[in-house]
């Protein structure tokens, strides 16, 4: 990739570098509406990839009457098509809202201060969890909720997660419960289809959502990067934590500085083998910055 352009594939699967001044223009006014659209949009969707939609939305809309009566039907059509093009390279690059101020809360299960933590926090699929939680999960869980361990509780509980492995005494501190009755509802829990098993035994066990509640493939994720990084000797918990911490971009963009902690010669040798073994593409590259994200085979639709 040329250091500091945007890319653009043309019809033969290449790259287009060069652009036309009409479409230099054009270009120009789609980056200052999009700027536009951003800072007038309140209030934003808790959810990036519906701040996305409604973000794109609004442009179509912007463009729409910006130009109508302006420009032939042909042009227009041929800028909304470049619009779908132009898009992903930009929002990126748009000023992101702050987040409103949260209460002090205990890490997530399976968390901490070293924990991987991204902007997106968008891992698990809610309405999912939700609607299995007040379906099958109905018959598994206390009704009453007076109960310590209530559909309600769980699905907080398993959002805090973020997909990550937990162990039995993590639910039963959460909701005070002993751990024997945590082991029993965690079993029923995995029989229904919730939850995984990481198929060991003791102290070892631990649980985690079911790659159907997820918005990333992640049994396939963890079998891949596994694979791309043997050759760099990593150890074993050393690349569950990048698995955690790729999942829980849930295919957003992500600059390659914000890799958790080590060497830049170190993260450049990562990078470079999951990019080798199609888990991450590259999305914006200069000479001081790289831009990447999850590959969308990992995503589900």
């Amino acid at each position: 990739m040329k250091p500091g352009y945007w890319t653009t594939p043309d019809s033969s699967g290449g790259q287009n570098w060069a652009l036309p001044e009409g479409e230099k223009l054009e270009r120009a006014m789609v980056a200052g509406l999009m700027l536009e659209v951003v800072l007038e949009t309140t209030p934003w969707p808790g959810d990036p990839q519906d701040r996305r939609q409604l973000i794109k939305s609004r442009l179509r809309d912007s463009l729409v009457e910006l130009l109508s009566g302006r420009i032939t039907l042909d042009r227009f059509r041929a800028l909304m098509h470049r619009l779908d093009q132009w898009f992903p390279f930009y929002y990126p690059l748009m000023p992101a809202p702050s987040p409103p101020p949260e209460e002090p809360r205990p890490y997530p299960p399976g968390g901490g201060p070293s924990a991987a933590s991204t902007s997106s926090q968008t891992l698990v699929r809610r309405r999912c969890l939700k609607e299995w939680l007040e379906k099958p999960g109905s018959e598994i869980l206390p009704h009453r909720p007076q109960r310590k361990l209530h559909p309600e509780g769980l699905q907080d509980f398993l959002q805090r997660t973020r997909g990550r492995w937990f162990r039995v005494k993590e639910l039963a501190q959460d909701f005070d419960i002993d751990g024997k009755t945590a082991w029993e509802y965690l079993q029923k829990l995995q029989q229904a289809g919730l939850l995984l098993h990481n198929g060991r035994r003791s102290a070892a066990v631990r649980y985690r959502l079911a790659d159907s509640f997820l918005k990333v493939r992640l049994a396939a994720l963890e079998r891949r990067v596994a694979l791309a990084l043997a050759p760099a000797g990593l150890p074993g918990s050393r690349i569950e934590q990048l698995v955690e911490w790729l999942a829980a971009t849930a295919g957003e963009h992500f600059w390659e500085e914000s890799w958790p902690h080590m060497s830049a010669t170190r993260r450049q040798e990562i990078i470079n083998h999951l990019k080798n073994a199609a888990v991450l593409e590259v999305v914006y590259q200069s000479d001081r910055q790289t831009m990447l994200r999850l590959r969308r085979q990992w995503l589900k639709e």
